[in-house]
C-alpha cells in the first residue's frame, strides 16, 4: 500500500517535494464512478474477497469487509486522478511491473503530463509485484531518479 499512501501523502502535504510509486495500487480506481446503489453490494463482496486474498485483514482494526466499505465510500477522493492538480508541479517516479497495476499507473502519469508536469519519469520492469528478479534494476532506477532531483 506504499504507492497508494505516497500519492495521498504527497497530495496532502505541499512540503513533499517529489514522490515515487512502485507498482502502486490506486484504491479509488477500483470503484466505478458514479456507482449505482444496486451495484454496491456485489462490488463490496468482490472487493472484500480480493482484500482477504491479498492478506489485508492483518491491518490493525481492519477487516476485508470494512476496508471494502471504506474504499467504496472514499473512492472519489482516493483516486490517483483526483490528486493530479495537487501533484502536477512535483517530480514523479512511476515504476510498473507485470502485476496488473500498470494501466492505472500509466494513466496517472499521462494525467500528470497533461496537467503540465514535465518531470514524470516512468519505467516498466518485466517482473512480478515484488520485483523478485529486478531488484537491482529497481534500486538503480530509484537511486538515479533521487540523485537527479534538484537539491533544496
Amino acid at each position: 500500500m506504499g504507492g497508494f499512501m505516497a500519492v495521498q501523502g504527497a497530495a496532502a502535504d505541499p512540503a513533499i517535494l517529489a514522490f515515487g510509486l512502485i507498482s502502486a495500487a490506486d484504491m479509488g480506481a477500483n470503484v466505478p464512478q458514479p456507482l449505482a446503489a444496486e451495484r454496491e453490494p456485489a462490488l463490496r463482496k468482490s472487493l472484500s474477497a480480493s482484500y482477504a486474498a491479498e492478506a489485508m485483514a492483518p491491518l490493525a482494526g481492519c477487516t476485508p469487509e470494512g476496508l471494502a466499505r471504506k474504499t467504496i465510500a472514499h473512492a472519489p477522493e482516493w483516486s490517483f486522478l483526483s490528486k493530479t492538480s495537487a501533484l502536477k508541479a512535483r517530480p514523479a517516479l512511476i515504476v510498473t511491473s507485470d502485476d496488473g497495476l500498470t494501466p492505472v499507473n500509466t494513466a496517472f502519469g499521462a494525467a500528470l503530463r497533461k496537467a503540465g508536469n514535465q518531470r514524470v519519469t516512468e519505467l516498466h520492469l518485466p517482473t512480478d509485484h515484488a520485483y523478485s528478479d529486478q531488484r537491482t534494476a529497481l534500486s538503480v532506477a530509484v537511486l538515479s531518479w533521487l540523485a537527479a532531483l534538484p537539491s533544496q
